[in-house]
């Protein structure tokens, strides 16, 4: 059965462990969260990170995943030599922001921005020969784009948003860390492809009552569609929620 780790038990993190556990052996690793499976382990702390290394020599894991911002740890190349040395493949969740806005539309060619908080940190970590899932928006249950509406944090203008699932998340890792080729892209990109814009759902939730109605505003930012299409080939047996079906849900209008 193969065995996996999961650094980081926050929203992706424990939907991740949950499904993992399922069809395999995995050890979910956390700062705070304890669940069955998992055990706490502050990775900022230099010798219990030493202890734990010694304690998995030699077991290995198949593959890791790394869910949180690692960048912002003063022992990060610690952590990766920890991680690298037990693990066979390891993976690491990245942002879409990363990318330079200066075109229509992002794919995994679209150049990195090198003024990004994640740019040097990922770029050590594809020299150790680690991969890295770039997320674009997360949403899902307590994550409604609604509520980001509400709160005042998103503007009514015909701005792309491109977003993705939690639980969509965690099926895509699944299937990455299953799939058996050897021919894998060590970046890529999961959305769900589909376009949505802030105006349209300021209207939906406006023609439900669910908000006030406000006027249009223009864009305060570049504007751009990212393209998940490579992921898709290799795992052709990925689906992604509907947005409309799931906003739906969250606003209790089903």
């Amino acid at each position: 059965m193969p065995k996996f780790a999961i650094f980081g038990l926050g929203y992706t993190g424990l939907r991740i462990l949950n499904t993992l556990q399922k069809e395999n052996t995995v050890l979910g690793v956390s700062r705070e969260t304890k669940v069955e499976g998992s055990i706490l382990l502050d990775l900022s702390d230099a010798a219990a990170l030493e202890n734990f290394r010694k304690e998995n020599e030699g077991s290995g894991f198949d593959a890791s995943l790394i869910t949180f911002p690692v960048q912002k740890l003063a022992n990060r190349d610690q952590v990766f030599d920890t991680i690298f040395s037990i693990s066979t493949t390891v993976w690491m969740f990245g942002s879409t922001s990363i990318y330079q806005r200066f075109s229509p539309d992002i794919t995994e060619k679209t150049p990195l921005d090198p003024t990004h908080d994640r740019y040097e940190t990922e770029l050590r970590f594809l020299e150790r020969g680690g991969r890295i899932l770039r997320l674009s928006g997360i949403y899902g249950p307590d994550r409604n784009p609604a509520n980001w509406a509400r709160k005042g944090s998103v503007k009514k203008t015909k701005r792309q948003l491109n977003l993705i699932h939690g639980d969509d998340i965690s099926e895509a890792v699944r299937l990455l860390l299953s799939y058996s080729g050897n021919d894998l892209p060590s970046e890529l990109i999961l959305t769900d492809g589909q376009w949505h814009t802030w105006l349209e759902i300021f209207r939906f939730l406006e023609d439900h009552g669910k908000i006030q109605v406000v006027p249009e505003e223009k864009m305060d930012r570049e504007d751009c569609f990212i393209d998940s299409g490579l992921i898709r080939k290799f795992l052709p047996g990925l689906q992604t929620k509907d947005f409309w079906g799931e906003l739906e849900k969250l606003e209790e209008l089903t």
